[in-house]
Order: structure tokens, then C-alpha cells, then sequence
């Protein structure tokens, strides 16, 4: 799947995008998930087998940052994991 990013506003889209990727991943096995772990606006970024595997991907992101790390991750998962 190929998302053009351009058209998208994407401070405030990143849910849309890590859709896009859960999506596309879902077809291996493999989820990513993002969320503010402290409630403090610090994101936290993990990736999920359906085996019950997680690996923590990154961690401390600012909501802004979210989109950017985002496309990295899913690229990360699809050329190192898939």
C-alpha cells in the first residue's frame, strides 16, 4: 500500500497513517502501536507479533514528531521483520 503523505495534514493525522500501516502489516502478523504512556505527552512507540512478541521501538516522541516516526517504523517492520 502506498499513502501519499503529502496530501495529508500530518501533525494531526497520524492515527490515520498508523491505520494505513496496521493495515498493511496485519497481512504478516505484525501491529504497531502509539501512545502517550505517561500522560504527559511523551508517545511511546511498540511493535506487536500476534505471538504475544513486543518490542519497544521507540520512546519520549512529541505528538508532532508522530507522523514522521510512524512511516519509519512501518518501514522498519516491513524490510527487517517481514
Amino acid at each position: 500500500m502506498v499513502v501519499n503523505t503529502k496530501d495529508m495534514n500530518r501533525h494531526n493525522n497520524w492515527e490515520q497513517l498508523l491505520g494505513y500501516a496496521n493495515e498493511d502489516l496485519a497481512q504478516y502478523g505484525w501491529k504497531v502501536k502509539i501512545w502517550d504512556y505517561d500522560g504527559e505527552g511523551y508517545y511511546i512507540c511498540t511493535i506487536n507479533k500476534d505471538d504475544g512478541y513486543e518490542e519497544v521501538y521507540a520512546e519520549n516522541f512529541f505528538e508532532d514528531e508522530l507522523a514522521d516516526l510512524v512511516n519509519e517504523v512501518w518501514h522498519y517492520v516491513k524490510s527487517e521483520k517481514c
